[in-house]
């Protein structure tokens, strides 16, 4: 009874994950690109702790499903301190928040379908 469920929140999760790489990359890249580091730089800073687990996250593990979902309140506390700090970004950060709470939640319910089975 569970499956259903559980894949609807496998793909929830993945799809979440995807869109806060992809975001966070269009962001840097063409969004709002830094004025004083160069963007390859800022890019490996903040795109590479999100690639870390995607192998596993893909799998549909549940290690990295968790670690996943741990790096993204990273993403929300950066997310919440373009939203407050800076005017300019205001709209990004928002969005950001709601994607990297997105991650947390919906990787949240997976694990919570995997360890009941």
């Amino acid at each position: 009874m569970a499956l259903p469920g559980k894949i609807a929140a496998y793909w929830l999760q993945l799809l979440s994950y995807l869109t806060l790489i992809a975001f966070i990359t269009a962001w840097i890249t063409l969004l709002s690109p830094p004025e004083t580091f160069p963007i390859a730089l800022v890019l490996i800073i903040c795109v590479v702790p999100l690639l870390l687990p995607l192998m596993g996250v893909l799998q549909g593990r549940d290690k990295p499903v968790n670690w996943a979902a741990y790096l993204s309140l990273l993403y929300f506390i950066h997310g919440a301190v373009e939203a407050f700090a800076s005017p300019a970004t205001r709209l990004l950060g928002i969005i950001e928040i709601i994607i990297s709470l997105t991650v947390f939640f919906s990787a949240s319910l997976y694990i919570r379908h995997v360890i009941k089975q």
